[in-house]
């Protein structure tokens, strides 16, 4: 219990959520008295607003990004402020600082948090009518919170400038754990694999991101990270990590056979699931540890297991009278393969965070890094490309536009206290798609009328204003960080602190929690009916672009490897490239379906057929990189004309399914069958010249033994994961011609 703990407060959720409240307490703690609380509420708000544009970055640009956004926030209330009683000037510049706004996150996420703090700001220009010297000085205020956030912001960072990549990696490698606690159920007997499988593809999407904010800000870094040992840590702990991600899902094994061959020593089997285990074990521990701020010991001796593993292997072997080409030998050879390259992994990765890192483990790691970032461009071009109905953004910012100006008119129409709070609910819970409006929709309202109950219980009987100022801020703190684990949870906590807040301002709260509460529901009954009405998102329009784009980079991918198994050698950038996009879009592609099926049973379109398809995807990636892996890590044979004949066809097919998505005429489209007949049998006779080929090595070639056993573990192995792979390509040219059969559009 006390490791959850640690490990749940130990993120940077909550690092940030301290910071902001703390830099929202301060101006409390100048301007304290009845007369003056409003200026340190208007500091606060200048403070509040300017924290969603605190972003992981270098020096400089948190600097400029935080600056920035102060100086907007400023400007933005001073504009609608004073146009604010000129209706025929005021409409036409709120609707077009709201769209403007809105449209400014087509660059990416930076650009987006930047658009969230402008539209918030919109949203609660209106809490006090100020006009004249009394708005210039309100807006002065805002801006004073800003460049007080700015300030203490800069202070944390210097305290400890690497905190936020340093917990940024321990969430990976707690990430990476749960992904193998996933491959370690696998061996059990009678698991929902599927379910499984979902659950690996979840995760990968949460793993790419982790991956990409890492890899991030060490290229923002890179100045500072050769000259630092925690950085230099982090360098090779993050190729470390990518590296035992890609061995985890590209050895697929077939458990129900392994199961099987060795029913009748099962402990073996069951031996392994316990290491499996605990290679997960240990990586959970050093992500703990690391959170903790502990010295790291490492909780069990996986080499022992292995060690142990080996001799009961070699035992039933004895036992069996079996040779080592035995199929049960090869077989499980290849499952300790893959155990002894994970601990390899493993405890370098244990290595990095128990001592110095060496300067050779450095060497090649910062080689074309640049290159694997996604680059974003601030062209105003890329904004005039995105005025169009295609643009998801486009849309969703007329919607939003539409959906505050809406609630702009009803707050002035209907008796409301609060009307601004309309707006804000619309700002926080509105998203691009219906399923995760209509979720945040609900979980707000709940969230304020839980929030309100258990603010008033406490009201009731507290009236102490040291205890409320306490748990005041204790609340604040909670509300921010929860929010981004737990909305429901974190809007509960949010309210019960802006309740807390005005129980001790004002005796009539009770007025207070009533409007709230109506106010949320309407900004969620607008956000709700808009998102569904006004040019709506559907997923099942879009999934096929994601589609697209995974089997792209899937074709690319297996390109790669077919390219890397004919030359040997050092991996190429393209072909890390080639990898990281593969997954980064088939984590794109689940993504979406699972947006998908929160929408509308009506829109949840071809659900079976998309969800075989994001599988097989994902499993045509581990079926590849089990190939990728082995040639990188063995000294392989040349690639033979077979091998590229088998290759040629899984991209054939792979090509084939994208015509499809393009509406483009096929050759397969003329038969009867799948792929051509010549072909199928060119691909089957290949398939016997490489079973043959290697029979050839074993029984003629006058080679050690060990190096015969090795050409069959390498046959075994590739061929197994080729014709796995030919069959996977020709499953997602079926799929698609199914898909097409329905017309999808």
């Amino acid at each position: 219990m006390y490791r959850k703990i640690i490990k749940k407060i130990g993120d940077n959720h909550l690092y940030d959520a301290v910071k902001t409240t703390f830099a929202a307490s301060i101006p409390f703690l100048f301007f304290h008295t009845e007369d003056t609380f409003s200026i340190a509420f208007t500091f606060a708000m200048g403070a509040l607003l300017t924290a969603p544009v605190d972003i992981p970055s270098s020096l400089k640009h948190k600097i400029v990004g935080l600056t920035s956004g102060s100086f907007m926030i400023a400007a933005i209330t001073l504009l609608l402020g004073s146009t604010y009683h000129i209706p025929w000037l005021f409409y036409p510049i709120f609707i077009f600082i709201l769209f403007f706004i809105s449209m400014i996150a087509v660059y990416g996420h930076r650009a987006n948090l930047l658009s969230f703090t402008g539209l918030l700001c919109i949203s609660l220009a209106f809490i006090h009518d100020y006009q004249g010297q009394e708005l210039l000085i309100n807006c002065l205020y805002l801006l004073g919170g800003g460049i007080i956030y700015t300030l203490i912001s800069l202070i944390f960072y210097f305290i400890k400038p690497s905190r936020y990549i340093t917990l940024e990696v321990a969430n990976c490698i707690e990430k990476t754990a749960e992904y193998l606690d996933l491959r370690a159920q696998l061996w059990s007997e009678g698991v929902d694999k599927n379910k499984i499988i979902q659950d690996q593809l979840t995760l990968q999407i949460k793993l790419n991101e982790l991956h990409e904010s890492i890899r991030e800000y060490l290229i923002r870094n890179k100045a500072n990270t050769s000259n630092s040992s925690s950085n230099r840590k982090l360098l090779v702990s993050h190729s470390l990590l990518l590296e035992i991600m890609e061995l985890s899902s590209s050895n697929a094994f077939d458990h129900a056979l392994i199961r099987d061959m060795f029913k009748d020593r099962m402990e073996i089997v069951k031996a392994y699931q316990r290491l499996a285990e605990n290679f997960a074990l240990t990586l959970h521990s050093l992500s703990y540890h690391i959170k903790a701020n502990k010295k790291y010991h490492s909780p069990v001796s996986l080499t022992t297991e292995i060690k142990a593993i080996k001799t009961a292997l070699d035992s039933f072997q004895k036992e069996k009278n079996w040779l080592n080409t035995q199929e049960e030998m090869v077989v499980f050879s290849n499952v300790m393969q893959y155990a002894n390259k994970q601990l390899e992994k493993i405890k370098g990765l244990e290595r990095v965070f128990k001592g110095r890192v060496n300067a050779d483990q450095l060497r090649g790691k910062y080689k074309d890094l640049e290159k694997f970032l996604t680059p974003q461009h601030y062209r105003f071009s890329t904004l005039i490309e995105n005025l169009t109905f295609d643009s998801m953004i486009f849309r969703h910012s007329l919607r939003l536009t539409i959906t505050i100006v809406l609630g702009f008119i009803l707050g002035q129409i209907l008796p409301l206290q609060k009307e601004y709070w309309i707006l804000m609910t619309v700002v926080v819970i509105m998203r691009p798609g219906y399923g995760l409006t209509k979720q945040r929709s609900k979980e707000r309202v709940i969230g304020t009328i839980l929030g309100g109950l258990i603010a008033f219980s406490f009201l009731f009987f507290i009236h102490n204003t040291a205890l409320l100022v306490c748990l005041t801020i204790l609340t604040m703190i909670l509300g921010y960080w929860l929010s981004y684990s737990d909305y429901k949870i974190g809007v509960t906590f949010v309210t019960i602190y802006v309740v807390f807040i005005y129980g001790m301002l004002t005796p009539n709260y009770a007025d207070l929690l009533k409007y709230r509460i109506i106010d949320t529901a309407i900004g969620a009954f607008l956000a709700f009916a808009t998102t569904h009405l006004l040019w709506p998102s559907w997923e099942f329009l879009k999934i096929k672009t994601h589609l697209k784009k995974s089997l792209e980079a899937n074709k690319e991918y297996v390109k790669e490897i077919q390219q890397y198994y004919n030359t040997k050698g050092e991996l190429t950038t393209t072909y890390k490239i080639a990898r990281k996009y593969a997954y980064i879009e088939v984590g794109n592609l689940m993504a979406s379906f699972q947006r998908m099926i929160q929408e509308p049973k009506s829109k949840q379109r071809n659900k079976a057929e998309l969800y075989e398809l994001t599988v097989l995807n994902q499993t045509l990636i581990s079926a590849a990189a089990g190939i990728g892996t082995y040639i990188q890590w063995h000294p392989t044979t040349e690639a033979s004309e077979a091998f590229n004949i088998v290759m040629n066809n899984i991209i054939e097919n792979l090509d084939h399914s994208l015509a499809i998505y393009e509406n483009k005429k096929t050759d397969s489209e003329n038969t009867d069958s799948d792929v051509d007949d010549t072909e199928n049998t060119e691909v089957e006779i290949s398939f016997t010249k490489l079973k043959q080929m290697r029979r050839n090595e074993i029984e003629n070639e006058l080679l050690p033994f060990d190096e015969k056993i090795q050409k069959l573990e390498e046959s075994q192995l590739i061929i197994d994961q080729l014709i796995w792979m030919v069959n996977l390509s020709k499953q997602i040219l079926k799929s698609s011609k199914k898909l097409k059969a329905k017309k999808i559009k």
